[in-house]
């Protein structure tokens, strides 16, 4: 054999190998589509939440945490599942995730008549505890619908994150 053959041969080799440590470490992604929404509340003109980051407890990774590349400022109030605002696309990794956390970082509520409030959070984040199966190569929608009647205590001006709904799509 000449030397262009066993270069050719080298060339191959290396293709193939770079092909499948590339199918390897990126063929077993999903996406997953993060929106939320909630209903009216008589009284209320707006409710603004504003995320930071989001986290994913997998069977296999344990907690993954994705931070999202600016705060993100969504008015929930009145967004329902048929028009819920995207929060965010997360490629992950393909698996069944058990739980979730939306991290929170302010609290804004338009009261009618009093105008903007900021809310106090109970908690830094939205647990939600539900299964999501990510498969590979597929794009699953989660829209997670906030209970803002009972997220927001008026009275001491504490926002509690409450999950009313939580739907998976796909």
């Amino acid at each position: 054999m000449g030397k262009k053959t066993l270069a050719i041969i080298a060339v191959v080799i290396i293709l193939i190998a770079g092909v499948i440590f590339a199918s390897l470490m990126f063929g077993n992604n999903g996406n997953l589509a993060l929106k939320v929404a909630d209903q009216p509340l008589p009284g209320i003109s707006a409710v603004y939440i504003t995320f930071t980051e989001v986290a994913l407890h997998g069977n296999q990774t344990g907690w993954v945490y994705y931070n999202l590349s600016s705060p993100i400022t969504i008015n929930i109030l009145g967004l329902t599942i048929s028009n819920a605002s995207l929060l965010t696309n997360i490629s992950l990794s393909a698996q069944k995730y058990t739980m979730m956390r939306l991290y929170i970082s302010s609290v804004t509520v338009n009261i009618v008549g009093m105008g903007n409030i900021s809310f106090k959070l109970s908690s830094p984040f939205a647990f939600i505890n539900h299964p999501i199966n990510i498969p590979a190569h597929k794009t699953v929608t989660v829209i997670i619908d906030f209970s803002i009647q009972q997220s927001l205590n008026l009275q001491s001006r504490m926002f509690t994150p409450y999950i009313g709904n939580f739907i998976v799509q796909g």
